[in-house]
């Protein structure tokens, strides 16, 4: 099967956003969060195809939720650092890359939106301080969501403009001089609040534990939200993030990592990029305008426009050609391009909620449209080799180069793609709920691939997709839920056969059945799930005709997950989450893949976390916080040709409140300074992950 790095060139919409408790929120004595009055942010939110009743109890899938509480709690800054607290979540990125989250879920890419509205071309980490929660969906959501990877939607909640004016500013400072300062403000701009604001934002700068590694990052989200009478709301909210990263960092062999090595073991810091290479560049710019408005308690319509600009200049050396005959020196080429995109979403529903006789309907009906352009290139230059176990790098001038004209090339990708959904959650008795859903589908791609010659390759695509969701979930008593479900996706892909036909769309299918229980009020909550996912359509190299592809390849992801969260007394919370996850190939034209482990996914992963805070005593202020993780042996290739190793990594933070406005605290990241493997890619690209780190932070809020 081939490799492919996976570019969504469309998908659609709808926020999962729940009118959930917060978990277990943290008390610390100090004075209230920007969210802490007496209007609640989920409250802001508009729900984009799901009924305003939904909660994790009602929905026949498993879903888990990242708060605020969390991110602090954890010194989470990305949307990636809060991921790997999700049981069967596995990073398929390094943070050292400073480009993107990137994460495995039930052995398959996830998808990420943000409010509810696609947002997969945001190539950029998600900074943690504009961000209310997360929530993540697991498994297939394109009747609502469009065309997916059938892994997770991962569905990021912005932080809304509060009625009382509150703010917040931190500032920390860490192990390879990280430095970080962040701000949060919130308010009315008219009296009663009617028209109100928010504004956050955040500055990093950075070294890292790799040779001449550095990133700075700038983040500013600015919110305003309007009450239109009693009946309309309207939010226009963006951001604008850049991302500058000197040295590159692709990752190092597997060869002197996980394998052995005749020259001994590479240093973890080593790197394979020049310190006067350009730095590469990435800069995000996103806008939304959303509208609600209640005709009534039971009728509703909702409407989105969002609007996102990408910007990327980057250099990004590689070492993927191969060893020397010594297995000293590796041969390094460097990709020099960049580009630019825009993506265009537009998205509308109506909601009811009626009855027909005894049985109660929540109805959802909706339609979106997304365009997404984007212009990729690329030139390749030969760099010298680097002897990796004494490496001697250019730091006067560029190291001497010379370019590969033939592989010098530009990519132009238009897609668009039309939705029209609709979702009907049924009441038939007060224990038993029904779901159903369908999606049509219709899209266009079009890729254009031009040389340096002039010539140029186009392919087509234009085609159309129905998609499918039912449930049913039964509460025999308050606040225990069993459920079953199937939910399919599919996606878009590139390729055509040795007939000059197109290939169909990749098509996901999920069959999940499980538990769910909030038990001793809101003190405890468990889950249990079993979940049997198919990835179908899957391209593979058509080994009759080079060249050309078919779309006969198949993979599988079977397991099981369970949570368990308790908060035994006040102040004290506990978290435990197990997951198994046995992800093959079972179909190729290469037999030798059949039966092969998904390249990255452990079968076994197990989070644990517990936070504490005295409210009251000598202690009183004082919060502590700390969290394990195991990730079990993965394949480091689609063919399995060496194994990342299976590694706990355990963190601790810790904080004190000196008055109700100010805190102060520390964590370490990586408390036992454990060796270990984020994930790897290929036999040339590993990416190790960071030693100890410690940062310590001062908090004020106002």
């Amino acid at each position: 099967m081939k490799r492919y790095r996976i570019h969504l060139f469309s998908a659609m919409l709808a926020s999962w956003a729940m009118p959930i408790t917060p978990s277990m929120a943290q008390q610390t004595g100090v004075a209230p969060s920007p969210d802490a009055g007496t209007e609640q942010a989920d409250a802001d939110i508009l729900v984009y195809g799901r009924s305003r009743t939904d909660t994790t109890l009602t929905i026949p899938q498993s879903v888990s939720i990242l708060d605020k509480d969390l991110i602090e709690q954890t010194a989470s800054k990305t949307v990636g650092d809060t991921l790997r607290f999700v049981p069967g979540s596995q990073r398929d990125g390094s943070p050292l890359d400073a480009f993107g989250d990137t994460f495995l879920i039930r052995g398959f890419q996830a998808n990420q939106t943000l409010n509810g509205l696609y947002a997969n071309s945001i190539q950029q980490p998600r900074d943690t301080i504009g961000i209310e929660r997360v929530e993540v969906l697991k498994g297939p959501a394109s009747v609502l969501y469009g065309q997916l990877q059938p892994g997770a939607v991962v569905n990021v909640v912005t932080k809304q403009p509060q009625r009382d004016f509150a703010g917040s500013a931190g500032l920390s400072y860490g192990r390879f001089d990280e430095l970080r300062a962040t701000l949060d403000l919130t308010g009315p701009i008219t009296e009663g609040g009617d028209v109100r604001f928010r504004l956050t934002a955040a500055y990093d700068d950075s070294d890292s534990f790799v040779d001449y590694w550095r990133r700075k990052h700038i983040y500013i989200a600015p919110v305003m939200a309007f009450d239109i009478g009693e009946k309309t709301t309207i939010t226009a909210e963006g951001f604008y993030t850049r991302n500058r990263l000197d040295g590159f960092f692709n990752g190092v062999p597997a060869a002197g990592t996980v394998l052995p090595n005749p020259n001994g073991r590479l240093r973890r810091s080593v790197s394979l990029t020049d310190p006067t290479l350009d730095p590469s560049i990435r800069e995000n710019g996103n806008v939304q305008l959303r509208m609600e408005h209640n005709f009534s308690d039971s009728l509703r319509w909702r409407a989105a426009v969002d609007w996102t600009h990408e910007r990327r200049d980057e250099s990004n050396v590689l070492g993927i050609f191969g060893w020397d005959v010594e297995n000293q020196s590796l041969s390094r080429l460097l990709l020099d391009g960049g580009g630019k995109g825009n993506n265009w979403t537009v998205h509308h529903d109506i909601a009811a909620d009626f009855s027909t006789g005894t049985i109660g309907h929540a109805l959802v009906l909706g339609g979106d449209y997304i365009t997404l352009r984007r212009t990729t290139p690329r030139r390749v230059f030969f760099l010298p080799s680097l002897d990796l176990f004494d490496p001697v790098y250019s730091t006067d001038a560029p190291p001497p180069m010379s370019e590969v004209a033939s592989l010098a090339q530009s990519v132009r990708d238009r897609s668009s793609a039309l939705g029209l959904f609709i979702q009907d959650r049924i009441t038939l008795t007060d224990q038993i709920k029904a779901i159903g859903g369908a999606r049509w589908s219709d899209f266009k791609q079009t890729s254009r691939t031009t040389r340096a010659s002039g010539a140029f390759v186009e392919s087509r695509q234009k085609d159309s997709a129905w998609t499918s969701q039912l449930g049913l979930l039964y509460t025999p008593v308050d606040q225990v839920s069993l459920f079953v479900s199937r939910t399919t996706s599919f996606l878009p892909t590139y390729g055509i056969r040795a007939d000059g036909t197109a290939l169909p769309p990749e098509e996901g299918t999920q069959y999940e059945a499980g538990v769910k229980a909030q038990l001793a009020g809101d003190r405890a909550s468990i889950g249990a799930s079993v979940f049997h996912l198919k990835r179908g359509n899957v391209i593979v190299a058509d080994r009759d005709n080079p060249g050309f592809e078919l779309s006969i390849g198949e993979q599988v992801a079977k397991g099981v997950e369970l949570t368990a969260e308790l908060r035994p007394i006040d102040g004290l919370q506990l978290y435990a989450g197990y997951a198994y996850t046995d992800a093959k190939t079972t179909r190729d034209t290469d037999d030798t893949l059949e039966g092969k482990r998904i390249r990255n996914v452990p079968k076994h992963s197990l989070v644990l976390r517990s936070a504490y805070a005295w409210k009251d005593g000598p202690l009183a202020g004082l919060s502590l916080s700390g969290s394990a993780t195991y990730t079990g042996k993965r394949a480091g290739t689609l063919e399995n040709l060496f194994t990342l190793p299976s590694y706990w990594r355990a963190d601790a933070t810790i904080s004190y409140a000196l008055t109700p406005h100010i805190e102060i605290g520390g964590n370490i990241d990586n408390l036992t300074n454990e060796r270990f493997y984020d994930y790897a890619y290929s036999e040339f690209e590993v990416w190790p992950g960071a030693p100890r780190v410690w940062r310590m932070f001062v908090r004020s809020r106002f």
